[in-house]
């Protein structure tokens, strides 16, 4: 049961802040009091055209709110996707009374989400419900601190453009056709901006004079996975800067941040670096793993071939930064992407999309280190190499004066810290059964999907990843089961009952070590 209360009175906040350039949750709330909005297409009519003209649409969506072909799931992104917006446009629809929202906080450097649950009968802002921020429903999903979900470049299974740069499928063609045939008249739909944008093919697939004359706007889709993605880093690196050990790793950290400055080892002292390299090769070994399922789990969404997404090695991974933020800050990183699959690392963006993370972290570091404030300016130019060899310089002698209070988790635990879990609940699954080899012969040869049964600690991670029948978890025991019928696991194999039910109980172990 959420925890409601009636959406208050906001006395003091004159109408002209729901149309100021930085709209937000308190100026949406006293949009709702000012016009009395006590649906969601009061709502909508009265939202500033900049919330109105730049939106995603969702005909297959996997959150609260259930979306169709001809009835397609709303994201409003607004300017820069600080405010997001969320609704539906069918009655029975899951979600059709509610709309969702996502806000990002500068000053901390977080996301907050609310529902805001309107009456079935209209009965002005006074009956309209306001969820705590950061609901468990919400949560469940979104984790805690919450991130965007919105999968990487190029593909996002489910929006309209699906497949970045490519022409719409036929589906998706006659899906958007139902759509923009309903939408000038319809009750939700039709205060919709801009809607010539989705009318036009060259919005997904531009011709080659519009590429030639640099007069491209990215499609949807890539405007928002730009736009959070630049929020979400955002959001890292406040959350890297609040942590003690920030000081003594932050030029490394910064040197990082962008992959203008490599490799990670020359940050390090040689001593230190000799301790930790072999953690940091079974660091990059989990990483390459963990988006080989993402990639997996990706196509079978969007029910394309695995070619249609970028080759593993052209993964942008963050993994240098990413190792220094588990390892030395003690930050786990499984839910910094995107991404649907949680533990998963894929940072692809799309061209036009810039770090953030550099950024951010110079207004932190830059202003105590006068050199380094200068130096910045010239990172993208010849002269970058004195950048990169200053924070080096730096990063060593911070290290070196920091001593025996330099440490690595991820050594200690390379697999357990990648999953978020603690080695000590991992290991409470017991000793692996016998039969587990049966499943590890074919999905870690080639045989069959990759599945890493054989390290338990990322096993127990990727449990928590939706399958065809809920999670991975979900489907293991589904194929585990006579349901499974001809499917079941493992293929031409007649298990004993024993060795099923110990299967059964150690992947029930290890689900309990990852929730």
């Amino acid at each position: 049961m959420r925890r409601t209360s009636c959406l208050p009175f906001l006395l003091t906040l004159a109408v002209s802040a729901a149309h100021a350039e930085n709209f937000g949750f308190a100026a949406l709330e006293a949009l709702i009091r000012t016009h009395d909005a006590g649906t969601v297409e009061e709502l909508l009519a009265a939202l500033p055209e900049a919330q109105r003209r730049d939106y995603a649409l969702m005909f297959d969506s996997r959150s609260l709110q259930a979306a169709s072909l001809g009835n397609p799931r709303v994201i409003l992104y607004g300017p820069d996707a600080r405010f997001v917006l969320t609704f539906n446009g069918a009655a029975a629809q899951s979600g059709f009374r509610l709309v969702e929202t996502l806000e990002f906080d500068a000053a901390t450097g977080e996301f907050r989400m609310r529902e805001l649950e309107f009456p079935e009968r209209p009965g002005g802002a006074a009956g309209v419900r306001v969820s705590e921020t950061n609901p468990e429903r919400c949560t469940r999903c979104h984790g805690n601190p919450p991130r965007p979900l919105w999968d990487s470049f190029p593909l996002w299974p489910g929006a309209y453009g699906e497949r970045y740069g490519a022409s719409l499928s036929d589906r998706e063609r006659a899906g958007l056709a139902r759509y923009l045939a309903q939408q000038p008249a319809h009750p939700r739909y039709r205060y919709l901006l801009d809607t010539a944008r989705y009318a036009d093919p060259r919005t997904f697939h531009p011709g080659a004079g519009s590429q030639y004359a640099a007069t491209v706007r990215e499609p949807p889709n890539a405007e928002l996975a730009a736009d959070l993605a630049n929020l979400q880093l955002q959001a890292v690196a406040a959350r890297l800067t609040r942590q003690p050990a920030f000081a003594a790793w932050r030029y490394a950290l910064l040197g990082v941040a962008d992959g203008v400055c490599t490799p990670l080892s020359d940050f390090y002292p040689g001593a230190l670096w000799r301790a930790e390299r072999e953690a940091f090769a079974r660091f990059a070994a989990d990483t390459a793993r963990a988006n080989a399922l993402e990639a997996e789990r990706k196509a079978e969404r969007a029910a394309v071939p695995m070619r249609a997404l970028p080759a593993p090695a052209a993964i942008d991974t963050l993994l240098p930064l990413r190792f220094v933020a588990e390892s030395a800050l003690g930050v786990p990183t499984g839910t910094w992407t995107l991404a649907l699959e949680a533990g998963t690392y894929d940072f692809t963006g799309p061209p036009a999309a810039a770090s953030a993370l550099r950024a951010s972290l110079l207004e932190v570091i830059a202003p105590g280190d006068r050199v380094l404030e200068s130096l910045s300016h010239s990172v993208t130019s010849t002269d970058g190499d004195r950048y990169c060899s200053y924070l080096k310089r730096r990063s060593r002698a911070a290290l070196a004066a920091a001593g025996g209070t330099v440490t690595s988790t991820v050594a200690r635990a390379p697999a357990a810290a990648l999953a978020g879990a603690e080695p000590s609940a991992v290991s409470a699954a017991g000793a692996p059964p016998a039969a587990l080899q049966t499943c590890v012969s074919c999905h870690e040869r080639d045989v069959a999907p990759r599945i890493p049964f054989s390290d338990p600690g990322f096993l127990a991670q990727q449990l928590r990843v939706r399958a065809p029948h809920g999670t991975l978890y979900d489907e293991i025991r589904f194929r585990l089961s006579a349901g499974a019928g001809a499917r079941r696991m493992p293929l031409g194999l007649n298990l004993a009952d024993a060795d099923r039910r110990a299967l059964e109980a150690y992947f029930a172990s290890l689900a309990g070590a990852a929730n």
